[in-house]
């Protein structure tokens, strides 16, 4: 019996000093939950779920340890209902925050290729516009043929121009500017008061749609602050290059604060035009005004606008048939690459609940846009001297102007549930492209077009994250997508006999579904290396071609797809970062040039037009 006894009150002892310890481990500053915080004690140890909830079976008053990459370690004895506040560590490399996904992540732990430009490094190069800063971003390309890069290519996919006739606004890379979609309008990258720049590699259409297939540039410009900020610079140089730009910061009332920003650029164009006996038709001509307006009325909604007005007047005349070498051209009608663009955005941030929160973001752009060029790059005193080329001989002059005005309306509609590591979206799109041009069009098929693009995109989407261990995160992504167009073209052109006709006017209509996904995980191994490894497939939209002469069964063409496999590699210290990945695509239904006899027993019948071909990799 005495032996029971004590066995007993061994037993109950024993209980009680291994007890069944819980507790919550939050931010000190955010009073939010951290999820992933590592407790350990001796040989045991876990590590707290998304609501920041621990238990661990260990005795009370065991001293128990807390870390976590990005806070300070804290050594707490073991109670009842622990509540541990983490406070932030001091680190040497100022960490950076990658902003245009579904939500902010550290860029350690982004399961992604993505070089981030900050504001400070924009500052410290002096770059002025996106174009200067391309050269130090790995496998990403621009084309030419505008004044200011528009057309990008991210892994050696992209478009290389967008002329008349070239189909939809459909782009491989997109382009935004504070929320706002301005794909294919890349010329509006002046970098003043630009806070980062963030250029993700591969495809993201699981999360950005059918305008990411290669990839994404997004600019962020900085936010209003609750201070008052005030700077201006000016700048001067060759070439009649000035300019200036400032920005100011108030703070207007109670949980209220504007940010106005306005740029000037100017510069001839270091070009001398030897027919026109001008120096400015290579000019850079180059206004933006932007006003950013912050108000957070309590702390569970925080409202952000955006309104941008740009006013691009840039002149083109790059081209000469001496290839340029003195940089003097001969062209006798002048080029234009102009571009007006105004624009808003409001993003609305509601924090229903610690794990519910509800974004909306709406946006809205209209663009004109004008690309004209002298197409023979001379006058008929340059093709007389040098070629021998006499219109009066001839018959006619060796005359070739083209001009594309091109009017671009943009409303899109966005709607994002938070619930803890689960994201869910909504989003729609609606934009309208009116084109008119003149010019040796369709391969001298046209002289004069008018086009109009009506298009549409709904798409639903969703993101799951799960911890595996405190160290390896798996995130997956899908999306699926329906576009559709309506396309209308009426276009003029000569007959036989040098009268002027109307082609064959076109109205088509076409619908596509499109799926996009991707699944990643993640392996901090400690705050300055990660390793991870994706699978992704991305899209991009099918179109309509614009050739009056083509068949129905030649005129759509599908959708193209790419599947992307990837691996990679971060290191950062407070002196550097280092980013390797290893990545291999395989493209499924590659848009392409292609040509084919339209009418059956007619050889002369071949045309260009875009097609599906097989496949293709990277």
């Amino acid at each position: 019996m005495k032996l029971n006894t004590r066995f007993f009150f061994l037993t109950l002892f024993t209980q009680f000093l291994i007890a069944q310890i819980t507790g919550i481990v939050t931010d000190k500053k955010s009073g939010e939950p951290i999820l992933g915080v590592n407790i350990v004690a001796g040989e045991k140890g876990t590590f707290t779920n998304e609501r920041g909830e621990f238990q661990l079976d260990v005795p009370r008053g065991i001293k128990l340890e807390f870390s976590h990459i990005g806070y300070q370690t804290q050594t707490i004895k073991a109670h009842n209902n622990m509540s541990v506040a983490m406070i932030e560590a001091v680190i040497m490399s100022k960490e950076i925050i990658v902003r245009a996904g579904l939500s902010d992540e550290s860029l350690q732990k982004v399961a992604s290729s993505v070089t981030v430009i900050t504001g400070d490094h924009i500052r410290e190069t002096g770059a002025d516009h996106f174009q200067s800063l391309t050269e130090q971003i790995p496998n990403l390309n621009w084309a030419g043929g505008t004044s200011r890069p528009r057309y990008f290519q991210i892994r050696g996919i992209g478009e290389r121009s967008h002329y008349f006739g070239e189909g939809p606004p459909n782009f491989s890379v997109g382009f935004v500017l504070d929320d706002m979609d301005l794909s294919g309008l890349g010329m509006v990258g002046l970098l003043y008061d630009i806070d980062q720049i963030e250029i993700f590699k591969g495809p993201q259409s699981s999360v950005y749609g059918p305008n990411a297939m290669a990839g994404l540039i997004s600019l962020k410009s900085t936010d209003p602050t609750d201070h008052f900020e005030m700077r201006t610079s000016t700048s001067f140089g060759s070439d009649n290059h000035y300019g200036g730009s400032s920005v100011m910061n108030v703070h207007f009332m109670k949980n209220m604060n504007i940010r106005l920003t306005g740029i000037y650029n100017y510069s001839d164009g270091f070009r001398e035009n030897v027919s026109l006996k001008i120096i400015d038709t290579n000019k850079r001509k180059e206004a933006f005004s932007r006003m950013k307006l912050s108000y957070d009325p309590n702390n569970q909604l925080s409202i952000l606008a955006t309104l941008i007005y740009i006013k691009l007047e840039n002149g083109y005349d790059a081209w000469a048939p001496d290839n340029n070498t003195d940089f003097k051209t001969y062209s006798n009608d002048k080029g234009e690459d102009s571009q007006r663009t105004y624009g808003y955005s409001l993003r609305a941030n509601f924090e229903a609940s610690e794990n519910l929160s509800i974004t909306s973001i709406t946006s809205f752009t209209e663009t004109d846009l004008v690309h004209a060029y002298d197409g023979d790059w001379a006058d008929s005193t340059y093709w007389h001297d040098n070629h021998d080329f006499d219109p009066a001989v001839e018959g006619w002059a060796y005359e070739f102007y083209d001009k594309n005005e091109r009017n671009r309306a943009n409303l899109s509609q966005e709607i994002r549930l938070s619930m803890g590591s689960i994201i869910l979206g909504g989003y729609f799109k609606h934009l309208i492209e009116q084109d008119e041009a003149k010019g040796y069009l369709f391969g001298g098929v046209a002289t004069d077009a008018i086009s109009h693009y009506d298009f549409q995109a709904t798409a639903g989407y969703a993101q799951y994250g799960l911890d595996l261990t405190s160290s390896l995160k798996l995130k997956a992504n899908v999306r699926f997508e329906n576009n559709s167009i309506i396309y209308d073209g009426s276009s003029q052109g000569f007959n036989d006999y040098w009268e002027k006709i109307f082609l064959p006017p076109i109205h088509f209509n076409i619908d596509h579904s499109m799926l996009g996904y991707r699944a990643a995980l993640h392996y901090l191994k400690d705050e300055y290396t990660s390793f991870y490894g994706s699978v992704s497939q991305g899209y991009k939209s099918g179109g309509v071609n614009q050739q009056p002469y083509l068949s129905d069964i030649s005129r759509p063409y599908e959708p193209e797809f790419i599947q992307n496999f990837e691996i990679g590699l971060k290191h950062a210290t407070d002196k550097y970062r280092t980013q390797l990945s290893v990545f291999y695509g395989q493209r499924k239904d590659q848009q392409v040039s292609v040509s084919s006899q339209q009418v059956e027993g007619d050889p002369n019948s071949f045309l260009y037009y875009t097609g599906n071909a097989g496949s293709g990799t990277i």
